[in-house]
């Protein structure tokens, strides 16, 4: 993570993950919210409201619950949408009603040799004084989040593969 300490402090994450399975299935788990609501979050998290306007302009809502049952609820609008390539979204995010952060999310997705590639790029704006514990887990909260869609894909791409041997 990157910061600048400006009168605009912003902050920014980027991490890849390189998954076993080709891009139409790793496509489809998400951005489908069937199969979005069962992996997305950290650890001990469930996320009981996830729906997806896939278009520019789109909206996008993500409601996460943490275990202590505090939801934690995600808006924001789809900026970019270019199937099976990438996915932009801009939102704000409120901590005790109070604006805390704005974030500008891209996702993109490449495959290689039947792998796929995926690279979030998230950009943080407008970060209020309350915000600095939240951005600077968003690496940790990110990096299980790719290990539950790796389980989660995993399991899909056994299902897929026991259902094409049948």
């Amino acid at each position: 993570m990157t910061t600048n300490s400006d009168t605009a402090q912003t902050a920014e994450v980027s991490m890849s993950r390189e998954f076993d399975a080709p891009l139409d299935l790793v496509w489809t788990v998400w951005t489908e919210p069937k199969h979005a609501m069962q992996w997305w979050g950290p650890h001990g998290f469930t996320t009981p409201v996830y729906e997806a306007d896939l278009r520019p302009g789109g909206r996008l809502r993500v409601d996460m619950r943490a275990p202590n049952g505090e939801i934690f609820p995600n808006e924001g609008v789809i900026e970019e949408y270019v199937p099976h390539e990438r996915i932009v979204t801009f939102g704000a995010v409120e901590i005790g009603g109070k604006l805390a952060f704005e974030a500008r999310t891209t996702v993109t997705f490449a495959e290689h040799a039947g792998k796929t590639t995926i690279t979030i790029h998230q950009v943080f704006s407008n970060i209020g004084p309350d915000a600095m514990n939240a951005i600077g887990g968003a690496p940790i909260g990110w990096a299980q989040q790719f290990e539950r869609f790796t389980a989660y894909l995993t399991a899909q791409t056994q299902t897929q593969l026991r259902s094409r041997s049948q």
